[in-house]
């Protein structure tokens, strides 16, 4: 079943789904207005992944949805500065540090949230996941 008819399926009032779909910008090509409320983009700071995600948020935009990018494994100043010039200021930026916590729950086998609940980068998603399903305010 493609992602969009899965979404199809889940149609619905008070619903909220997320999908982790494939990298790249297939998925945001084959997107219909519409068809989501939102497109999280995820960007590391390498000059692969803010070409290959400033592209998909050109795309995004142009399907009338908000565009909210994860800036991922940012360990300084330098690598948020970075992911900002590649992909510019236009969308809201969620900062995800480069935290040894994940990896190492990753490495065990383990939800990171299950390993440590308070490690910097879980604070960093559940502050997204609140924002997507509407009750945090902007980072």
């Amino acid at each position: 079943m493609s992602p969009e008819q899965l979404l199809g399926e889940l149609e619905g009032e008070g619903q909220v789904v997320v999908g982790d779909l494939e990298a790249g910008v297939g998925t945001v090509l084959r997107l219909q207005p519409g068809m989501a409320d939102a497109v999280v983009v995820v960007v590391q700071p390498t000059a692969k992944s803010i070409d290959i995600g400033a592209r998909a948020m050109r795309i995004a935009a142009t399907r009338e949805v908000r565009v909210l990018v994860v800036a991922n494994r940012v360990r300084d100043e330098d690598d948020l500065a970075l992911i900002r010039d590649g992909v510019g200021d236009d969308h809201e930026i969620f900062v995800v540090p480069d935290d040894p916590a994940i990896l190492e729950a990753d490495r065990d086998g383990l939800a990171p949230i299950d390993a440590d609940a308070g490690a910097p980068g879980i604070a960093a998603i559940a502050a997204l996941a609140d924002r997507l399903a509407g009750s945090g305010a902007a980072a």
